[in-house]
């Protein structure tokens, strides 16, 4: 009977007394004796696919997670959790319900954790989850969120693996678009307020939750390990081989504006370059073709791995290329000055783009300044983060300051090129021509509003 890798994996922490370091599974098990550091870490999280059978802790260490395998999901609690950041990210507003099947149910009520407090406001949600297994509908950014604020106030992760309430989702309701838990709450007939807070999340993560076990149990899923099986198969075996990129890798890529970094086996960065579509772009290097170029053979002889960057647009890609070749100084790029020309913008001096944002609900201002440098500002499309925003705008192009952190030399030189051949396509405010700094500002500010209008931004926003 072939195992799968997943399978060897747990047979062989399962002979373990100790936790197992990544480079040692990437070795031992999946035969990659030249994986060491980053690389290692990649391609196990990649093995292990969220399985919840698998524990990393702090250390990188690898476990199988503790007894009460087998249990079955009505004699498992289960910890959904709620938590809205502020417009700064400063304060966190935070709640949690902890559930069983049939059983009973505690709802921890919000509380707003400062990012200069310490670990006490999280020590009994740390408590709760020890004997529960934590879910959320991305489950992924959930667990992010979390690591990152008990990092910053604890030292620690508090979370490790969880149910991922989508991929749930997605078994269940194949054929419905599911962008957000409500999404998901629909198809399945449940009830909710659009503002519903913190506890709102937390509760409404929790029925949609039981709602699927109960699927689950009808189904005969009636254990972790069976959910865990139906959630994240592993159909077809993984090859780790030196660019064993095959479709199902691409398939996954996501189709948006980014950087893309090749490392070869011993992680150096061997080649990186900015796509419009990272998907497509990437792709290119992987399509069956009779004849390649000499450049694109010689760095598939040595690929080994491979991660992408996602930005909001084609400038923002081109600005990160730049800084990356620049500090990585890889040795398949060799278009280092390309960019490197001086670029005239006539009249214009002082101009604000407007442009996609790579994090969700924001969009990125570029702001040129006196025609020689410029700053970028992330503003937030629904304004809450706005008061802040204006004041920055207004001290950059209204008030004479020091002009020691805008952005100079070959990121500017690109973003002028950049600017006049794109000037037809995207969204940008003449601050000089505006009239009062008073009507150049609400002139952004309409342009930010307008973002959520789907058919406008489908017309002009993105290029």
């Amino acid at each position: 009977m072939n195992q799968t890798v997943k399978d060897r994996i747990y047979d062989f922490l399962e002979q373990r007394d100790t936790g197992v370091h990544a480079e040692i599974l990437a070795s031992e098990v999946l035969g990659l004796r030249g994986a060491r550091g980053s690389i290692a870490d990649k391609v196990v999280w990649a093995a292990i696919d969220d399985d919840l059978r698998f524990v990393c802790d702090n250390n990188g260490m690898w476990y199988l997670r503790p007894p009460g395998q087998g249990k079955t999901l009505r004699e498992v609690s289960f910890f959904c959790f709620g938590l809205i950041p502020s417009a700064d990210a400063e304060v966190y507003v935070l709640a949690g319900r902890k559930v069983q099947m049939g059983g009973r149910e505690t709802l921890f009520p919000t509380v707003r954790v400062r990012m200069d407090e310490r670990e006490e406001i999280l020590a009994s949600y740390v408590e709760e989850i020890k004997d529960a297994i934590p879910a959320g509908f991305q489950w992924s950014r959930m667990q992010r969120d979390l690591n990152r604020l008990s990092r910053l106030m604890m030292g620690n992760a508090i979370v490790d693996s969880g149910i991922c309430l989508f991929r749930l989702g997605r078994r269940f309701c194949p054929d419905v678009q599911l962008h957000s838990v409500e999404d998901l709450a629909s198809a399945m007939g449940l009830s909710f307020v659009s503002d519903r807070g913190a506890e709102g999340e937390a509760s409404l993560q929790a029925d949609v939750l039981l709602h699927l076990l109960e699927r689950c149990e009808e189904e005969g899923l009636d254990t972790i390990e069976a959910v865990t099986a139906a959630l994240y198969p592993d159909p077809i075996p993984i090859h780790f081989d030196a660019y064993a990129f095959d479709e199902v890798f691409l398939s996954a890529l996501p189709e948006v504006p980014g950087v893309y970094i090749m490392r070869d086996r011993e992680g150096g960065v061997i080649y990186l370059g900015k796509a419009v579509d990272l998907r497509k772009r990437v792709g290119s290097y992987f399509a069956r073709r009779s004849e390649r170029p000499k450049k694109t053979q010689q760095i598939l002889d040595r690929i080994w791995s491979m991660e992408v960057e996602t930005v909001g647009s084609e400038l923002e890609a081109l600005l990160l290329e730049s800084k990356l070749i620049a500090l990585c100084q890889p040795e398949f790029n060799t278009q280092v000055d390309v960019h490197k020309r001086d670029v005239e913008l006539g009249t214009l001096k002082n101009v604000a783009l407007i442009l996609p944002s790579a994090e969700l609900d924001c969009v990125e201002l570029f702001c040129v300044v006196n025609g020689t440098s410029f700053v970028q500002v992330r503003a937030r499309k629904d304004l809450c983060d706005w008061d802040g925003v204006e004041r920055n705008l207004y001290e950059l192009y209204f008030i004479a300051e020091s002009e020691s952190d805008l952005e100079m030399g070959a990121s500017f030189e690109i973003l002028k090129s950049w600017m006049i051949a794109k000037r037809d396509a995207i969204n940008w405010v003449d601050m000089d021509r505006s009239g009062s700094p008073e009507n150049a500002l609400r002139m952004v500010r309409e342009y930010v509003q307008q973002c959520e209008d789907e058919d406008w931004e489908k017309i002009s926003w993105r290029v």
